[in-house]
């Protein structure tokens, strides 16, 4: 077994002789039991790590919370979880090893190594992209063709701007007939909601979800028309993948327990985050819940309830990195088994009857639906 480069060491004992003379805390820590080491050498001796999150502190981080607060605790990590700049800032902050996990966009992670960053996907939380454009109800917007005519607004660093051309060519719509608006990020919701524009690119899981909740909205996503993508997920580094095996599987066990927490009891799962950030408690709720129940939707997928959670089927790797490719013009992507792992992915699984449940919770959040 690789060896740890834990330094939290009595005079008597470490984690680095225990993992050392112990080929079961491996077993341990990817079922969820407690390890001795825990509560022998305290919770001062607790390994400390820094976890970055792709954005604000939305609804569907609420798992990141409870892992943090259970999951990850009890598997002897002490997470710091830190707010987010967007994607590109938490996947170079892996890659300086600032941090050495975060939260971010898997199509932005394989651009990143196309760029020669090291950062590596390991363990997804979105089985399908987010990524879509959202309009008023009120708009007359029922189809993508009748986005031909409107108003849509986009930040011009945003994926849903950057891959716009590629769905219109998919959903067969002439581009040049939208009047097309880059706005500030903060800007974008307003911008709808006061009826200065009729659509907005969105992300389902966030920016989305604050518009459907101020007024009706339909959601077109880019997954539909071919644009599908493993979007927001864990990464690491290569280097960590190689020499800290035990705990890159510990991390990812620990956030998918929270994941099916969060699928299963949203309330209890956003409950921990609330706790952990108590400024949320003057966000509306009902708001808090739509992004996470948004992010259940999209995180249920045939790979994950075949494999387990975090599992990142190869063909949708695949896609992945090809979109990149097409719609990003990334150049000289590394290989599949350089960008994707699935070797810490699918400890943590859910019974038939707790997919039910959570299909059941998640089914309101279909977009289609709304």
């Amino acid at each position: 077994m690789t060896k740890s480069t834990d330094k939290s060491a009595s005079k008597t004992v470490t984690r680095r002789t225990i993992i050392k003379g112990s080929t079961g805390l491996g077993v341990m820590l990817a079922t969820g039991v407690a390890p001795a080491i825990v509560s022998e050498v305290g919770a001062s001796k607790m390994r400390k790590v820094q976890f970055m999150l792709p954005w604000l502190f939305v609804g569907g981080h609420t798992f990141e919370f409870a892992a943090a607060a259970v999951y990850w605790k009890k598997r002897g990590l002490d997470v710091s979880i830190q707010r987010g700049y967007g994607s590109g800032a938490a996947i170079k902050a892996v890659a300086s090893k600032t941090v050495n996990f975060a939260e971010a966009s898997y199509g932005v992670a394989v651009n990143a190594a196309s760029k020669g960053l090291d950062v590596m996907a390991i363990g997804a939380k979105l089985q399908k992209s987010p990524i879509a454009i959202s309009c008023r109800k009120d708009s007359g917007v029922k189809t993508p063709k009748d986005l031909e005519g409107k108003t849509l607004v986009g930040a011009a660093a945003s994926g849903d701007t950057l891959m716009m051309p590629g769905f219109a060519r998919a959903a067969g719509i002439d581009i040049n007939k939208i009047k097309r608006n880059l706005v500030h990020p903060s800007k974008l919701i307003s911008s709808v909601l006061n009826k200065q524009a009729d659509c907005t690119g969105t992300y389902y899981v966030s920016n989305a979800a604050s518009l459907a909740s101020k007024t009706p909205a339909v959601h077109f996503m880019y997954a539909d028309y071919g644009l599908q993508t493993l979007d927001l997920g864990l990464i690491s580094r290569s280097d960590m993948v190689k020499n800290e095996p035990d705990l890159v599987q510990a991390m990812v066990d620990g956030a998918m327990e929270g994941l099916k927490l969060q699928m299963l009891d949203p309330e209890k799962s956003l409950d921990y985050m609330i706790a952990a950030r108590p400024e949320l408690k003057t966000k509306p709720r009902e708001l808090l819940l739509i992004h996470s129940g948004n992010t259940n939707f999209l995180s249920i997928g045939p790979a994950v309830e075949k494999n387990g959670l975090g599992w990142m089927d190869e063909a949708d790797q695949t896609r992945t990195r090809d979109v990149v490719i097409k719609y990003m013009n990334g150049k000289n992507v590394p290989a599949i088994s350089k960008l994707f792992t699935n070797k810490f992915a699918g400890n943590i699984k859910l019974t038939a009857a707790e997919w039910a449940k959570a299909k059941a919770l998640s089914a309101k959040f279909d977009p289609a639906k709304a």
